[in-house]
């Protein structure tokens, strides 16, 4: 790991909230997702607490919601994201969850998600190449998959999750 390259940013949309959606809907954020057709062997959809998986919600000029602080630390496979802002999911990692969704995961996770920062040329970030300020981004992870919006079955919520290219989300990076 290369601390040199290591820094603090801010991850935000041009029109919407980007956090968890704890933080972007309200404690518990709850979802009936049904992975299945909900035929007769798949039983009964379960209700369950998605406020530590990341979403997007669209922007209200009324409620500028905390932008989402994590902290990129580098390493040879890309990025490792740190959550850095102040509540229970402080210093846990983004890593992928069920259904492909990205969600705030134990810092001593086996198997973490990495990040790399696509520009808009659609060439790869380095950390010589980060600029101070603001920066549109796109992120991919080690899967060759990007970063975008992605809703399930029986849930209200649009979540960030791998998808393909063309749903890949920009966000505006901002180096603290």
């Amino acid at each position: 790991m290369d601390s040199e390259h290591s820094f603090h940013a801010t991850l935000d949309m041009f029109s919407a909230h980007v956090n968890l959606l704890g933080r972007l809907h309200g404690n518990p954020a709850l979802a009936t997702v049904s992975a299945f057709s909900g035929g007769f062997f798949t039983g009964k959809p379960q209700t369950q607490d998605h406020s530590h998986l990341l979403g997007m919600r669209a922007e209200d000029p009324r409620t500028r919601g905390e932008p989402l602080r994590l902290h990129f630390r580098q390493t040879a496979g890309g990025y490792l994201l740190t959550i850095k802002n102040t509540g229970d999911h402080y210093n846990k990692l983004i890593s992928k969850s069920s259904f492909e969704v990205l969600g705030a995961k134990d810092p001593n996770t086996k198997k973490p998600t990495l990040f790399t920062l696509i520009d808009l040329q659609q060439n790869v970030i380095t950390p010589e190449n980060i600029q101070s300020g603001h920066t549109p981004v796109s992120l991919m992870t080690s899967n060759k998959k990007h970063v975008g919006g992605l809703r399930l079955r029986g849930s209200p919520y649009l979540y960030l999750a791998e998808t393909e290219e063309q749903s890949k989300a920009m966000f505006i990076l901002s180096v603290l």
